[in-house]
């Protein structure tokens, strides 16, 4: 973080990274995002705690048209990938404990993989269906919920970086920062930054730094002025 950069509503920076609040409005075009003609196919690398209980998005990529191409929600016990409209594939992983966890997310031809444990534990997820070959460059990318209108995701975010080459996946812990490195799912050193809160009784379910250009994370969305 630098001064003469512009913190979106509602969003708190920390030493270790940024917190999104209820109040944060963070959307980006998705060319400021990732590279022109960037393919569906591509990794994750992510390390957060969540500080409420809710069905938000971290992300989502729609089209000009306004189609979910791409996203990750987190609902209780859950990571749901959409990777199209209405298509899904849902890991059993439980983001809403109020610990810190890191994790790999892979999109790789038909298959979705999420890694866990310093790439100690996957589980894979088949798509059973021909997913887009590429991203709108004229879409929008939103963090922390699929529209204006949705649950916001709120909690404490180390590091969200996109890469298009997958052989970060299987060690995707020397990829992590150095402040995000600690332990796989906990870290004592950070404690809760806020006490996790209960579910949210007015949302309803949603519907659906590597410094070079090879991978894009946070930087990029915090330096738009929010629509």
């Amino acid at each position: 973080w630098s001064s003469s950069r512009t913190v979106p509503q509602g969003v708190i920076p920390f030493k270790s990274g940024v917190i999104f609040t209820q109040r944060a409005r963070v959307e980006a075009p998705v060319g400021t995002i990732l590279p022109a003609g960037s393919s569906t196919d591509l990794l994750l690398v992510l390390s957060l705690c969540s500080h409420r209980i809710n069905n938000a998005f971290l992300f989502a990529v729609k089209s000009k048209k306004k189609k979910l191409q791409l996203g990750v929600q987190f609902v209780p016990g859950k990571i749901i990938v959409y990777v199209g409209h209405k298509r899904s594939v849902y890991f059993d992983y439980n983001v809403h404990d109020g610990q810190w966890h890191n994790m790999a997310i892979d999109l790789r031809g038909q298959t979705v993989t999420l890694f866990t444990s310093c790439g100690k534990h996957r589980v894979h997820a088949d798509l059973h269906f021909k997913k887009d070959e590429a991203l709108d460059p004229y879409g929008s990318f939103l963090f922390g919920k699929i529209n204006q209108h949705s649950v916001q995701f709120e909690g404490a975010i180390c590091q969200f970086d996109i890469y298009p080459s997958a052989k970060a996946a299987h060690h995707y812990c020397k990829y992590l920062k150095k402040q995000c490195r600690q332990a796989d799912t906990y870290r004592p050193n950070l404690p809760p930054l806020l006490p996790i809160l209960p579910r949210d009784p007015s949302a309803s379910p949603s519907t659906p730094q590597q410094t070079d250009r090879s991978s894009q994370g946070l930087k990029n969305l915090t330096t738009v002025t929010p629509s």
